[in-house]
């Protein structure tokens, strides 16, 4: 007759189908996580109110979950506009080879300056993110790609840190995906790589002491689809970032910002596409009041001014944006923050015509 199982067998009713998967165990140690971030907005352009609005703007997931000793998985999902939008932002395997060699796969964050990877608003000072890294850089960048990462201690007081990777690079969208000409945020959604040729990205970064660190940080690789089935149409084109930032501190002070370059091999025939940009963003803190408010003993202050600046076509007056950010923000702890901040920008177009506009900004953001 048919055996019948024994009382007290634990065999899967189908091994790796739904139900036997490794986190159901009981020593599962996968941690969730994230943050949540939601504004008030009030704009005004020539005497004219642009926008009046509450904006829920982000609800992002971390999950992190040290499978083994050497090995650790996180990710990070990105939900926008009520969930119209969904986006992986990064989806990373670590696999430690050494205490200063650490091979990573998965969705990056790529390495171009400091703020793309260290960009969540509970972190940061300022409702808006720096123009430099909106318009010029694409934050948040994240690529498909692989490579290596790790830190070195060339004294007791000092780090020298590294990323270096492969990654799909950006696609043909930089001159063809925005009316207004060259953008490169317009092609970094490049999920499979248009042109079977990686791009290389990487950072390095050094700190003499805690209180301050030196990044420079580079992306170079073609950005074009120049042949197909083995008939070539066009010339490879190349697409280079580099990037500076740094930051210091020194007591209640900190100043921080980021500087960077772009080189765009554009059709020759087209003369409204931009060859050369730039942009760059100064950030001076200054905080103050902890422990002012009785019920609040772990708060603090913070008055923050940033300028920040970025030139679409560096060849021409015009084509450019500029704008000053005065803000003041209150933590009750440090992973929360209610910030206030008033804007001034200066939009000008490739006729180098200026329209002037003006911001109120109240935002709240916290990490749970």
């Amino acid at each position: 007759g048919a055996a019948v199982a024994e009382e007290g067998d634990e065999r899967p009713f189908v091994s790796g189908g739904i139900t036997d998967k490794p986190f159901m165990s009981s020593n599962s140690r996968t941690t969730i996580g994230g943050y949540t971030e939601t504004h008030f907005r009030w704009e005004r352009e020539a005497g004219i109110t642009e926008e009046l609005t509450f904006d829920m703007k982000r609800f992002n997931l971390f999950v992190y979950a040290p499978v083994s000793e050497r090995l650790r998985v996180a990710a990070e999902i990105e939900f926008e506009e009520k969930g119209e939008e969904i986006v992986i932002e990064a989806a990373l395997i670590d696999f430690e080879l050494h205490p200063s060699v650490t091979f990573r796969a998965g969705i990056l964050l790529t390495p171009l300056g400091r703020f793309n990877v260290a960009h969540d608003s509970p972190v940061n000072d300022l409702t808006d993110r720096p123009l430099v890294n909106t318009e010029l850089i694409g934050t948040t960048l994240s690529e498909p790609g692989m490579g290596f990462y790790g830190a070195l201690f060339p004294t007791a007081g000092s780090r020298l840190t590294y990323e270096i990777y492969a990654v799909n690079g950006f696609d043909d969208a930089v001159v063809l995906g925005d009316a207004a000409g060259t953008r490169i945020p317009a092609g970094k959604n490049n999920i499979e790589d248009n042109n079977n040729r990686p791009s290389i990205t990487g950072r390095i970064a050094f700190s003499p002491d805690p209180a301050g660190e030196l990044g420079l940080s580079l992306h170079t690789g073609p950005y074009n689809t120049w042949e197909s089935d083995g008939l070539t149409f066009d010339k490879q084109r190349n697409l280079t970032l580099f990037v500076v930032d740094g930051d210091v501190n020194w007591s209640r002070f900190k100043l921080l910002g980021e500087f960077a370059v772009a080189s765009i091999d554009v059709p020759e025939a087209s003369s409204l596409l931009a060859d050369s940009q730039n942009g760059f963003y100064l950030q001076g803190n200054a905080s103050f009041g902890r422990g002012w408010l009785d019920t609040l003993p772990d708060s603090e202050f913070t008055a923050v001014v940033r300028w920040g600046s970025v030139d679409f076509d560096t060849d021409i007056d015009g084509d450019s944006r500029d704008r000053l950010t005065l803000g003041l923000n209150l933590r009750p702890i440090q992973d929360a923050v209610f910030k206030i901040d008033y804007q001034r920008n200066w939009a000008r177009d490739v006729f180098n015509n200026e329209v002037e506009s003006a911001a109120l900004l109240f935002s709240v953001a916290t990490y749970f």
